[in-house]
């Protein structure tokens, strides 16, 4: 029973980063469009947006940097459920060894324990 438990927070965790991480991502993407619009209104013939224009691709880079990390994040994610759904979950790819509850905690997402992660074998 306790293992269950185990399992259904590990994934009510990674549920809640899900919908955490989709609405980041969705509120990037909205901001990224309204600056993508709001571009092709600036720099006309008789402005001088030149300026704002390139602190608006500054942004939109930025953004689209963020949207690509969230984009990773909802990708390892997937990854972590479908470790939960083999009893995977809790084992380190690299070394077999358990990866402990503390960590699984702070990042449900992790699929490496503490040791092989401070040895630097992974990024």
């Amino acid at each position: 029973m306790a293992r269950t438990s185990a399992v259904s927070a590990h994934r009510a965790r990674l549920a809640a980063l899900r919908a955490e991480t989709e609405a980041r991502l969705a509120r990037t993407l909205t901001e990224y469009d309204t600056l993508t619009v709001d571009a092709d209104d600036v720099g006309g013939a008789d402005d001088e947006g030149g300026a704002e224009l390139d602190g608006t691709l500054v942004e939109r880079d930025r953004l689209r940097s963020l949207a690509a990390e969230d984009t990773e994040v909802l990708k390892r994610i997937d990854d972590a459920v479908a470790r939960a759904k083999t009893r995977q979950w809790q084992t380190c790819r690299l070394c077999g060894q358990p990866i402990g509850e503390p960590r699984l905690e702070a990042l449900p997402t992790t699929d490496v324990c503490v040791t092989c992660k401070a040895a630097g074998t992974v990024w």
